[in-house]
């Protein structure tokens, strides 16, 4: 089982179909593409965009047993409103924000506003799911969650993926844990990448072997100097 951790969001499809996005959600579905049973731990709010999100995960095959919902935020939902180019962004808001289609934001603009998961959300969903054989963090999170995930991956004898911002410090990981950096411009090649080497590793594909096939399947191309 591949157990991806990050939060979903909602956004309407190109033909009006009420979606699941971002970066966990398509992680976990190429995972799920590439045969592995995929489990998404994350959070939603407790409203009708959560809703759509959790029958959108199904209608994808993947597993919300773990997903939690907040009583006091609302769903991030991405929008295709365009960006007040006026408005002053800096760098480390940049980072701190989940990758975005282009031509779009996510609602609410502050982080803050949004669902959150905690450290203890962590631990008990993967105290859940004991049968994980690879854990993927997906998303930016605090030490102490990373920390919660890297204890799960010890509890369940887990292969570890640890997503970080393009920019970002990497965390304190076991040596044998993998840590890919998320591009700052991503079509969403970058999931599918990290999913199917999630997949591949869930297989029993050694890291090269899994590495090597989720290059050559998401559109990206090795850089030899």
């Amino acid at each position: 089982m591949i157990v991806v951790v990050g939060l979903p969001v909602y956004a309407d499809g190109p033909d009006g179909e009420e979606c699941a996005g971002g970066l966990a959600v398509e992680v976990a579905a190429a995972a799920e593409r590439r045969g592995g049973t995929v489990e998404l731990v994350g959070k939603v709010g407790n409203d009708g965009a959560g809703d759509a999100v959790v029958v959108a995960l199904g209608r994808l095959g993947i597993g919300h047993a773990a997903l939690l919902r907040d009583m006091a935020r609302p769903t991030p939902v991405l929008t295709a409103t365009p960006r007040d180019e006026s408005a002053d962004t800096t760098a480390e808001e940049a980072v701190a924000e989940p990758a975005e289609e282009p031509g779009s934001i996510l609602l609410p603009e502050d982080p803050a506003a949004r669902p959150a998961l905690e450290a203890a959300d962590v631990e008990l969903a993967l105290r859940f799911l004991p049968q994980a054989s690879v854990i993927v963090l997906a998303d930016p999170s605090a030490e102490s969650t990373v920390e919660a995930g890297i204890q799960g991956a010890a509890f369940s004898a887990a292969r570890l993926i640890v997503l970080v911002p393009a920019g970002g410090s990497s965390p304190s990981v076991p040596p044998e844990a993998t840590v890919l950096e998320a591009p700052l411009d991503d079509d969403g090649s970058f999931g599918r990448l990290v999913g199917t080497f999630a997949g591949a590793l869930d297989a029993g594909l050694d890291a090269a072997s899994a590495f090597s096939e989720a290059v050559t399947t998401s559109g990206w191309e090795p850089v030899t100097d």
